[in-house]
């Protein structure tokens, strides 16, 4: 009988499992490696067993096709682990009951099918199903729809970021016609600012955003401020309100509302990539939280303030990259309007003087800065601004000076700093850190309101990454890190993710300690997505102690990395 030889030269154990992207990238002065493989051939070792295909899987039900404006939001109900979208010439495969489709002529009607797709590729029959996208001409004070080919308008928005890790711009491919923030900023918030205040009416007051954010692993921020504030640090400034939207990386969200908020309802799972709606409703009564017109948190809070800053904040909940996709904000209160459009001027903190130009026009200007204190202590009230001494005050009353947290603070500057470069030095011994700055200039300037720009995160399709894990030969856990006898294991394969759009799967490879012992191709009818297979290894001709296990999967996409997941195990002696 032919045996598989498995060798392991000086690897250590490490618990759990290592996921690892290959790049394709050649070395310096090395040949450039072959492209990945986009289809593959079955193949499997001697005691070794793999799964193979079985029925198809069922037709998706309650197929439901809802228009908007240039998009349509699908949904169904199934349980195979991926599907199949097509309308007019394109396709998308996604992993969730549910999907976007952007970027549509309104008035013009698509047909659509949804096909379930199995772990191996096969097709469902198709359910079918249309609709049209119309235009959104509902009634509001102030809105943006972001529809334009060089989003955002500089005249009413600005982009707070702490590095320059993040982009606000026109969106691409299908995302032409939406805003696109794409950060890279980690836990960070990446803030929009309007520059139109958002002014309450006597009675009910909206705060609408609609997003595809959070995206999962991913939060949501919208805060009405009443102060010139820019970021979205922690704490909340006083008498300021907070809907945060949290998305794990499994699709649950929360609702948190500040202040005294309470939860009305469990918000559904996230389908990723497609938009929700959601307001913030002030009344005489407090305030509520509202998802696609359904309430999902409350607060007896009553603001006393007449106006506020809106912010539109999104931020990874574990460091990850961030698109988001906004395709309105809007106020359905007090009739408002932005201050004239202005040139941006440069602001340098602690850096070197320089002989900064003036602005001709301009009759006041307005420093808002973000600020770290590093220990407890009075609140800096002074700044240093083109070499004058200048005022600082909190951006919100009441704000705390406390280490570790965002202090908001503004300044109006004096005559000297109405230049294209703005020097601000800190007077103080302590460190302070600076987290943010920008401008407002008020005067009659006529600069461009609008740079074409391109997401700093494209939407491009990814592979999902294979989790491999060992179980017992009855297909239960292996304690991480527990020595087992040699015999019979089952190591279990696992692809999944929540992207708006993942790329096909063409299968994957296993090796045992650098030994090929099975490929699993994916593509009966066409590329799988996602899914989770059961392969038998015999384990009684290896040696005693640590080997590992390497799973590297790969797409259909010529364009697509392969992505590689690693799990040890350890034998007995």
């Amino acid at each position: 009988m032919k045996r598989v030889a498995f060798a392991v030269a000086g690897l250590a154990l490490v618990v759990g499992v290592v996921l690892l992207r290959d790049t394709g990238e050649s070395e310096s002065g090395l040949p450039a490696a072959p492209p990945p493989p986009t289809k593959l051939k079955p193949f499997v070792a001697e005691q070794v067993l793999a799964p193979s295909p079985q029925g198809r899987p069922a037709t998706p039900s309650n197929v439901v096709a809802r228009g908007r404006h240039h998009r349509i939001a699908v949904t169904w109900t199934g349980d195979s682990p991926a599907y199949e979208v097509r309308w007019g010439d394109r396709v998308r495969l996604v992993t969730r009951p549910g999907v976007q489709l952007n970027g549509l002529e309104n008035g013009r009607e698509q047909q659509i099918e949804v096909r379930a797709v199995d772990a191996f590729g096969q097709r469902s029959q198709p359910a079918r199903t249309a609709a049209t996208p119309n235009a959104d001409n509902a009634p509001y004070t102030f809105v943006d729809r972001f529809d334009g080919s060089d989003e955002p308008d500089l005249g009413r928005w600005r982009l707070a970021k702490r590095t320059d890790c993040a982009r606000a711009t026109s969106g691409d491919s299908e995302d032409h016609d939406r805003l696109v923030i794409s950060s890279s900023c980690g836990t960070r918030a990446v803030t929009l600012r309007s520059r139109t205040p958002f002014v309450r009416n006597d009675d009910e007051s909206r705060f609408v955003v609609e997003t595809d954010a959070p995206s999962t692993g991913g939060k949501l921020l919208l805060d009405l401020v009443p102060g010139p504030v820019s970021v979205q640090g922690d704490p909340v400034p006083p008498n300021a309100i907070r809907a945060t939207v949290s998305t794990d990386v499994a699709g649950n969200s929360i609702v948190e509302l500040v202040p005294n908020g309470t939860p009305a309802k469990a918000v559904p799972a996230a389908l990723p990539g497609v938009t929700t709606r959601w307001e913030i409703v002030l009344t005489s009564n407090g305030v509520r939280v509202e998802r696609d017109g359904e309430v999902v948190a409350t607060s007896p809070f009553v603001p006393q303030w007449r106006e506020a800053t809106a912010l539109v904040g999104v931020a990874a909940l574990a460091g990850d990259r961030v698109r988001a996709g906004v395709d309105l904000i809007g106020y359905r209160a007090a009739k408002s309007d932005a201050p004239p459009v202005s040139p941006t001027p440069q602001v340098r903190v602690d850096g070197p003087t320089s002989s900064p130009t003036p602005i001709e026009g301009v009759t006041a200007v307005q420093l808002r800065i973000a600020l770290i204190p590093s220990r407890e202590g009075d609140a800096l009230t002074t700044i240093k601004v083109n070499g004058v001494d200048t005022p600082l005050r909190p951006a919100v009353e009441g704000t705390p000076w406390k280490p570790g947290a965002e202090y908001p603070a503004v300044a109006d500057l004096p005559k000297e700093a109405f230049t294209e470069t703005v020097n601000v030095q800190l007077p103080s011994p302590d460190r302070i850190q600076v987290t943010h700055t920008d401008v407002e200039l008020t005067g009659a300037m006529d600069v461009p309101q609008r740079q074409p720009g391109t997401p700093l995160v494209d939407a491009k399709p990814t592979l999902a990454d294979p989790v491999p894990e060992v179980l017992d030969a009855g297909g239960q856990p292996i304690e991480s890190g527990a020595a087992f006898t040699r015999g019979r294991v089952v190591l279990e394969v696992r692809v999944n993710a929540l992207d708006s759009a993942v790329a096909g799967l063409a299968g994957f490879e296993v090796r045992i300690d650098g030994t090929h012992v099975a490929t699993v191709p994916t593509t009966a009818d066409g590329p799988a997505a996602a899914g989770r297979w059961r392969l038998s290894l015999n384990t009684g001709t290896m040696s005693a102690g640590a080997h590992a296990i390497e799973v590297k999967a790969f797409s259909t996409e010529s364009g697509v990395d392969p992505e590689t997941g690693y799990v040890p195990f350890l034998l007995k002696a």
